[in-house]
């Protein structure tokens, strides 16, 4: 019988949306002694900064909490919201992070599991809030490559960047897990996409041995549809990705990509595919091409510059209205 040994957490699973993260905290929430909590984008979309000063920053925090649909996945009753307010009334002086905590470790208690984690792609950009707030944490990053990334935010309600802009977004992302690795040397591990669903059980046992606790089998099986921590109606993007380990979910964009498309991923984030190994075709300039790159670097700069107005006059004053603007759509 496999020896228990309390995995270290909290532990945070991040990364480039649709690079894997759901997959990844799926194959995690099958540990027996870990309980992956649903999406908070607690720093995301919630979080304005700065401390608590009195109870009512609490009660507007957990009013934006409230309106995640990851939140609402957690389905928490009235009483276990009651048993939140009551935990952070407790406190001396809460923080943010107290926050988060008791909200999670609220949902995990519905289980016997002694650690718990989280998951929210784009908390990567706080990573280093999130280690000053939560000192014992500890951070997984998905890498996948940026040419499928693409491909898979396409037509999701969420998703309004063009091809450069992804491009870019991911080479954001790839430097900071880049710098992460080497600022957090023991708290911040990162895997690649393409690895884990041809590796899996390889994969999970380097990830149990950052946690330092056993691998498990039962780790190799996603949850089933039933037990997922998302409504599917409402996501069904995650359905596929939640449920199947698929080593053959790779490598499209050699086939649904356009070359333009390719170029463009390929010249922003072209030094980072070379050090995930990632394979870099070679290209063949031609007049047509460059006209095809030229136009949707157009298109792309016109939307940031339209984006770029709509959020200056729509003011970025904090409010409790923190719900997602596709939800709304």
């Amino acid at each position: 019988m496999t020896k228990s040994r309390v995995p270290r957490h909290p532990v945070f699973v991040v990364g480039m949306p649709r690079s894997g993260t759901t997959l990844l905290s799926s194959l995690l929430d099958a540990h027996p002694d870990l309980v992956i909590a649903p999406e908070t984008h607690y720093f995301t979309r919630c979080w304005p900064g700065g401390t608590i000063d009195r109870w009512a920053d609490i009660g507007q925090m957990l009013t934006r909490l409230d309106q995640q649909p990851g939140v609402h996945d957690m389905a928490l009753s009235d009483e276990e919201w009651a048993a939140i307010r009551g935990r952070l009334r407790a406190l001396k002086a809460p923080t943010h992070g107290d926050i988060l905590r008791v909200l999670i470790e609220t949902y995990t208690a519905r289980s016997e599991a002694p650690a718990w984690g989280e998951k929210t792609p784009d908390h990567l950009r706080n990573v280093p809030e999130m280690a000053r707030q939560f000192p014992n944490a500890v951070f997984l990053a998905i890498i996948r490559d940026p040419r499928d990334v693409v491909l898979s935010l396409r037509n999701l309600p969420w998703s309004r960047r063009t091809t450069p802009g992804q491009a870019w977004t991911w080479r954001t992302y790839a430097a900071l897990v880049d710098r992460y690795r080497a600022h957090y040397t023991d708290r911040f591990f990162a895997l690649r996409y393409e690895d884990l669903i041809v590796h899996p059980e390889a994969c999970l046992r380097d990830v149990c041995a950052f946690l330092e606790t056993p691998f498990h089998e039962a780790m190799l099986q996603p949850r089933q549809q039933e037990d997922q921590h998302f409504d599917p109606d409402r996501e069904p993007w995650k359905q596929k990705s939640a449920s199947e380990i698929d080593a053959s979910n790779r490598e499209k964009w050699r086939v649904q990509m356009s070359e333009a498309e390719r170029v463009i991923v390929d010249l922003i984030a072209g030094r980072w595919l070379s050090a995930y190994d990632y394979p870099r075709p070679g290209i063949r300039w031609r007049p047509a091409l460059i006209g095809r790159i030229l136009q949707r670097l157009g298109t792309a700069a016109l939307q940031r510059v339209r984006r770029t107005l709509r959020k200056i006059r729509s003011g970025r004053m904090f409010n409790s209205d923190a719900a997602p603007r596709w939800m709304k759509e």
